[in-house]
């Protein structure tokens, strides 16, 4: 057995070994009881939107109500004791996201190996094993990792479509696209991305020359071709959106649904277009409406923080998000070591005299780097829920993927040896934090207690630490948890609380702006001594600070 194969298996193993035994005393974070519930109602015929709460679950959340009903049947019949309770039943679920970050990981290493050879394939993997936002969302009953995996898996197909053609990869990449339509409602964009794509790679492909016998017949045969291939990709996706939704309402003309978003009130007023029938089902429609309008809207999120601004979320359209979010998350958020790899990949493709094989891996590289820079772009300056960096895990398995390009032939020692370094720091980093992938942040924040000066929310504090501050209590009596109010002792808050995005940014502002945390629990609970001394006197200016605003 070759060894790079045997290293491929030891990293596999390695990632599901992270992701079993970081769930030990984890609790559920605040999203996944939604998700798992539309899961279940999915699976028992269910499928229609109950109100805002479940407008951006999906039905790729049945394979984790199937999977926990598996587990609780296996328990049964073998007579094993297991967790039955509501909670126990969704952290079960968390298995199978565990399975789909294990097949995301396979996809990463076989599209490395097919770009960059063996040695970028390993690197890519290494790569996506520790790194701690896949690690972090990997085991959550969420739509995240289904997202960055269907994502992945419908552009491999769709480059092995346009490379080397065939009937069969045209029937793969038509159904992970739009298998990617029941993950997250973000794969939508998937569609105007592919047809870039297209466009790119059939410029710049190898044809038959200008003036040249054929010419004007080979425009014709691949417009018709390509007719041909947006009608089938659009009745693929049309059939399995439906399945996934068990055809609930299909065939419902827009003039009968109840719309929120203008968008979509307009298409609906629009004459003609509101009375066809929509070939769709109906909760998969009222989800994207009520998804576009929710995130115009600001209705489901609190407030939103970043480098110690806060934006307060008055929840009527007026919400504009911090320009460069993510960016700015991505560089305290993703390990050094990864940026500097992808960052050197990235130079190597525009540098006529380091690329490899020059043209032809250039134009196959464009299905990684097109849905980079388009979801770059958009996340960054066009999406207001600036909530966690989690909604941009799509981009970090792709960069994951072109990393690989760092090995690429030709290579050399210095590459190499760089390379290890610079995943032995990657690793070193990322489990520096087990089991708290949620919330971590690299070395360019050296005091871990002061990482809620750059971002919360669920970048640091998603809730699922509540084992974490029991036993934290238990062997310290007598702490203050979350006060409210201005008090002297040992106190716990909760870092969301402490910078205002689901409280009164006035509650903490005492202690937020004169005192300094001296301890962590988990990350996501800062602890803080407060002297009797600087709250003895109703004057004093830890009270004075610490009163709300008597104008909100």
């Amino acid at each position: 057995m070759p060894c790079w194969f045997i290293v491929c298996g030891t990293l596999l193993t390695v990632l599901l070994l992270i992701h079993t035994t970081s769930l030990r005393h984890k609790g559920l974070t605040t999203d996944e009881p939604l998700h798992y519930q539309y899961g279940y109602r999915v699976l028992n015929g269910s499928p229609g939107r109950t109100g805002a709460l479940n407008s951006s679950t999906m039905p790729f959340s049945t394979l984790h109500a199937m999977t926990s009903g598996n587990i609780g049947v296996f328990a049964r019949i073998t007579g094993i004791s297991t967790d039955t309770s509501w909670d126990g039943q969704v952290k079960h679920g968390r298995y199978a996201t565990i399975a789909l970050s294990l097949l995301l990981a396979l996809y990463v290493f076989k599209w490395s190996y097919e770009l960059y050879g063996r040695n970028g394939a390993l690197l890519s993997l290494s790569l996506y094993v520790f790194d701690p936002n896949l690690l972090a969302h990997g085991q959550l009953v969420t739509a995240d990792l289904p997202a960055a995996l269907m994502t992945t898996s419908a552009l491999y197909h769709f480059w092995h479509f346009l490379e080397l053609g065939g009937k069969r990869r045209a029937f793969f990449s038509a159904l992970t696209l739009g298998l990617s339509q029941l993950a997250k409602y973000s794969c939508v964009y998937l569609y105007p991305i592919f047809l870039v794509i297209a466009s790119i790679y059939c410029r710049y492909r190898p044809s038959p020359e200008v003036g040249k016998p054929g010419r004007w017949h080979s425009l014709t045969w691949n417009l018709r071709r390509w007719s041909i291939v947006i009608v089938s990709f659009t009745a693929m996706s049309i059939v399995t959106i439906n399945l996934g939704f068990d055809f609930s309402g299909t065939g419902t003309p827009l003039s009968r649904y109840t719309f929120k978003d203008p968008i979509f009130k307009k298409l609906q007023s629009t004459p003609i277009i509101g009375d066809l029938p929509l070939p769709l089902p109906v909760p998969y429609v009222q989800g994207l409406d009520l998804v576009k309008f929710e995130e115009r809207m600001g209705q489901a999120w609190g407030n939103i923080y970043m480098a110690g601004q806060l934006r307060v979320n008055h929840h009527d359209g007026t919400l504009r998000g911090f320009p460069g979010y993510y960016f700015y998350a991505a560089f305290f958020k993703v390990p050094i070591g990864t940026q500097i790899i992808f960052l050197v990949a990235l130079f190597g493709y525009f540098s006529r005299r380091a690329q490899p094989a020059a043209r032809g891996l250039r134009r196959q590289e464009i299905f990684l780097l097109v849905p980079i820079l388009l979801y770059w772009v958009y996340f960054n300056f066009f999406f207001n829920a600036q909530i966690g960096i989690r909604h941009v895990l799509p981009v970090f398995a792709l960069a994951t993927v072109f990393c690989g390009r760092f090995l690429a032939a030709p290579e050399s020692k210095l590459r190499r040896y760089a390379a290890v370094v610079l995943v032995g720091w990657v690793a070193a980093s990322a489990l520096s934090y087990y089991p708290h992938f949620i919330s971590y942040f690299n070395e360019f924040v050296p005091d871990r207690k002061l990482a809620y000066r750059h971002l919360a929310d669920s970048n640091l504090d998603w809730r699922g630490n509540e084992w974490y501050l029991k036993e934290y209590i238990h062997r310290h009596p007598g702490v203050i948890v979350d006060p409210r109010k201005p008090q002297a002792g040992r106190i716990v808050v909760p870092v969301n609380a402490l910078v205002g995005v689901n409280r009164n940014p006035q509650e903490y502002k005492w202690l937020r702006e004169n005192f300094t945390p001296v301890d962590h629990i988990a990350y996501s609970y800062l602890v803080y001594d407060v002297p009797k001394r600087m709250l003895r006197s109703k004057d004093s200016r830890v009270s004075k600070e610490g009163s709300p605003d008597p104008r909100r």
